[in-house]
């Protein structure tokens, strides 16, 4: 079975949330080193570096659940690096992601981080979500 992942991508203030078996090799079609990237981030200057990876999603359609909430998170008409930190960590927070999702405390996950953030939201997670520091 494919693990799924959860991404977070970052480009001069601009972010970008998806989910793939392979964020590496997505991060190289955001950037159009390879062909495929999505729409939004082929209009922007190819300098898109993962902010966080999200892992610990048992199947696609978990991957994707996280993040459709994520997205649909209040405010949905604020953007920014922070923002979508806090609509994560607040998705995380939840009993489920959506009404059809798993319990979340079924489904442990890991936050790496990749990029340093100085205004990071100071949110306790719950204990079945774990973050770690990743330098690539």
């Amino acid at each position: 079975m494919k693990q799924w992942y959860f991404y977070i991508l970052e480009n001069n203030g601009c972010t970008y949330a998806g989910v793939s078996p392979e964020p590496y090799r997505r991060l190289r079609q955001h950037n159009q080193e390879i062909k495929g990237g999505a729409k939004y981030t082929t209009s922007k200057s190819p300098e898109w570096r993962h902010l966080c990876i999200v892992e610990g999603f048992r199947t696609k359609i978990e991957a994707m659940q996280f993040e459709w909430a994520v997205k649909h998170a209040p405010p949905r008409n604020v953007g920014g690096i922070i923002s979508r930190i806090r609509k994560m960590y607040t998705v995380c927070c939840r009993e489920k992601w959506t009404s059809k999702a798993p319990l979340a405390r079924e489904v442990p996950l890991t936050i790496h981080w990749h990029l340093p953030i100085a205004d990071h939201p100071v949110n306790t997670l719950p204990s079945y979500v774990n973050e770690q520091v990743t330098r690539h």
